[in-house]
């Protein structure tokens, strides 16, 4: 993979975290205007990795040198609050696919690293329909942990 086609790379999975982040943005609002505190802890969870997810990759493309291009915003799923779950689950499943193919593809050790975490914690999301699952420091290549 040339330098060119990571950055499209990370790029595009900037474009896709923004939409998930919007997405979790927005179904978090419906869950505190239904004064369901429960689900709403838990789309806000989601959301904060989402975030965490972007912010990643951004910090990668920053690292190799690169300016992170403006994410335009994408238009929100208007999905009904009780039918969050399913839409949820099936959306990170495309985000575990995605991940998966791009890791596959990946051999730069420190963007590979980048996009493992993010797809392990996209599994959980899949998973348990809740987040959290970012660790707070990024690991090295070599298993170091780097602040």
């Amino acid at each position: 993979m040339t330098e060119t086609d990571l950055v499209a790379l990370l790029q595009e999975g900037r474009r896709r975290e923004r939409a998930q982040t919007l997405y979790y943005r927005r179904l978090t609002g419906l869950a505190e205007e239904a004064n369901d505190p429960v689900t709403a802890e838990r789309l806000n969870a989601l959301l904060a990795d989402e975030q965490h997810h972007m912010s990643r990759l951004t910090a990668r493309l920053l690292e190799m040198g690169v300016r992170a291009e403006p994410v335009d915003t994408p238009p929100v799923p208007d999905v009904p609050l009780d039918a969050w779950e399913d839409d949820a689950r099936r959306r990170e499943q495309e985000e575990v696919g995605w991940y998966e193919e791009a890791v596959a593809m990946v051999s730069d050790a420190p963007t590979r690293t980048a996009l493992i975490e993010i797809l392990s914690s996209e599994k959980h999301h899949r998973d348990e329909l809740g987040g959290k699952w970012m660790p707070a420091s990024r690991q090295s290549p070599d298993g170091d942990e780097e602040g």
